[in-house]
């Protein structure tokens, strides 16, 4: 069996361009229509994205915390958190699968 070295690259399709809404006959013509409108919450959930995309993926403190106390050597590790926590990943799988 060969393992993939690895990801295979995706490539995106272009984004289509906005285009500028018929002007109506009673209305200016550099007033623009919008064929859609966002609900609040679609809205809400934009300002979410908009958020969540400024937060940095890693947390460079944490990482740099971290790292120190591993070299200290207080760095402690609790196996039977991380078998529990493998345990009940394995048998969620499991159920999932059936």
């Amino acid at each position: 069996m060969k393992i993939d070295p690895g990801l295979k690259q995706v490539t995106l399709p272009n984004p289509v361009e906005s285009r500028a809404g018929k002007a109506e006959g009673n209305k200016p013509a550099d007033t623009q229509q919008t064929d859609v409108s966002l609900s609040p919450r679609a809205v809400q959930l934009k300002q979410l994205e908009t958020q969540l995309a400024a937060i940095p993926v890693v947390d460079r403190a944490r990482v740099d915390s971290i790292k120190e106390a591993i070299a200290s050597g207080q760095y402690s590790i609790n196996t039977g958190n991380i078998a529990e926590s493998l345990l009940n990943s394995v048998k969620e799988m499991l159920h999932v699968a059936k």
